[in-house]
C-alpha cells in the first residue's frame, strides 16, 4: 500500500511542541511516525522520554540545542539527532524558532511519553 498524505491540523504534544503529523499508525504505518514540529522563539519543550520509541530529530529551520541525557548538542538545518528510547530529552531554538521533523519508531504515542519535569 502506498499513500500520499497531507499535513493535518496542528496540535500540541505532551512536551509542549506544536506538531503537524505527516505519517501515523492510522495511516497504516505500524513501525514509524513522522511529524513536523515547531518550537517558538523563547520556548523549549518539556524534558521528557519515550519508554519504547527511538526518535530522530531532523532539523529543517533555525539554530538550536537538543539536550539528550544531559548532553547539549547544538543543531542547524541538515543535522540529525538520534534519541534512544528511555533517554530524557528536550529542545529549544537559539535566536529564533526551531523547526524539525520528529521521526519515531515505533510510532509516537502520548501514553509512551513520560514528562520528567513538572509542568509550569
Amino acid at each position: 500500500m502506498y499513500l500520499v498524505l497531507r499535513e493535518r491540523e496542528p496540535y500540541t504534544t505532551l512536551d509542549g511542541s506544536l506538531v503537524w503529523e505527516l505519517i501515523r499508525p492510522e495511516d497504516g504505518s505500524s513501525r514509524v511516525s513522522v511529524a513536523r514540529a515547531f518550537i517558538a522563539e523563547g520556548q523549549r519543550t518539556y524534558p521528557h522520554m519515550h519508554r519504547t520509541s527511538e526518535e530522530v530529530y531532523y532539523i529543517l529551520r533555525g539554530q538550536g540545542v537538543v539536550v539528550v541525557g544531559g548532553q547539549e548538542h547544538p543543531v542547524a538545518p541538515g543535522d540529525a539527532v538520534l534519541i534512544p528510547a528511555g533517554a530524557e530529552h528536550f529542545a529549544f531554538g537559539v535566536g529564533g524558532p526551531l523547526e524539525l521533523l520528529a521521526i519515531c519508531a515505533p510510532p509516537y504515542r502520548h501514553d509512551d511519553t513520560d514528562l520528567t519535569e513538572a509542568l509550569a
